[in-house]
Order: structure tokens, then C-alpha cells, then sequence
């Protein structure tokens, strides 16, 4: 994979790896605690779907005559 990487490269390497993660952390939590705004959650099991696989056809209303 190539050649190790020297220490000080190793270290800026898990700088610009963790800034951005940081970074997007605490914009999150900044929302959260100053902002009120709601944590999010995932949807429980048994909601069901969100969308339907197969849209459901319209019953044709009959009036008693097959063919009509």
C-alpha cells in the first residue's frame, strides 16, 4: 500500500479525517440545545409503509349487469 507514513504526517492525517466529523457534531448539538430544534428519530416498526409498492385500483362500482 505504499510507504508508512511518517508520524507527523499520521497526525495530520487524523486531523483532517476528524474536523469535519467534529465539526458536523457540534453544529448538530448547537441546534439542539440553543436552537430547540427536535432530535430526529427513526420510525418505529410496524408503521407500515411509507409508500405503497402497488397502487390500488379503483373498484369499478357495478350495477348489476355483467358487461356495463
Amino acid at each position: 500500500m505504499g510507504t508508512p507514513l511518517s508520524p507527523q504526517a499520521k497526525r495530520l492525517r487524523t486531523i483532517i479525517v476528524t474536523l469535519p466529523i467534529i465539526g458536523a457534531t457540534s453544529l448538530v448539538l448547537f441546534k439542539r440545545v440553543f436552537l430547540g430544534e427536535e432530535q430526529r428519530k427513526l420510525p418505529r416498526e410496524g408503521h407500515g409503509r411509507i409508500i405503497p409498492i402497488k397502487p390500488e385500483i379503483p373498484k369499478a362500482e357495478s350495477s348489476g349487469e355483467p358487461g356495463q
